[in-house]
């Protein structure tokens, strides 16, 4: 098992085949779908104090974000696809997941440059 920035605080199987699918970095998932998706996950973080991961799902928790109402081509399919392939996933999983959005969308490939 290989640690990389993306997951080199919690790798776990589910994580590695998400970085398998959209990459080491999650370089295959634009800026957009990285925000939504930390949006999502949040809210699945908070949701699982009082809920298990069987009781309510990231894509409850996609649907609880109402992200519909703001975008004009409705949810990104590949963000619908990533909730259902991350099914089950642990709230330590999704912190791990959090921690690499956080630093791409701030200082890595996910970051707006802003003059």
């Amino acid at each position: 098992m290989t640690t990389d920035l993306v997951t080199y605080y919690g790798q776990t199987e589910r994580i590695n085949q998400f970085v398998q699918n959209y990459g080491v970095y999650l370089e295959k998932l634009d800026r957009e779908t990285k925000l939504l998706l930390r949006t999502t996950l949040s809210q699945y973080v908070f949701m699982q104090r009082i809920c298990s991961p069987e009781d309510y799902s990231l894509t409850e928790a996609l649907t609880d974000g109402h992200f519909e109402r703001f975008l004009w081509n409705g949810i990104p399919e590949v963000l619908k696809n990533i909730c259902l392939q991350l099914k089950g996933l642990t709230a330590d999983e999704a912190e791990t997941i959090l921690e690499a959005l956080q630093h791409q969308i701030r200082w890595g490939n996910a970051r707006q440059v802003v003059s």
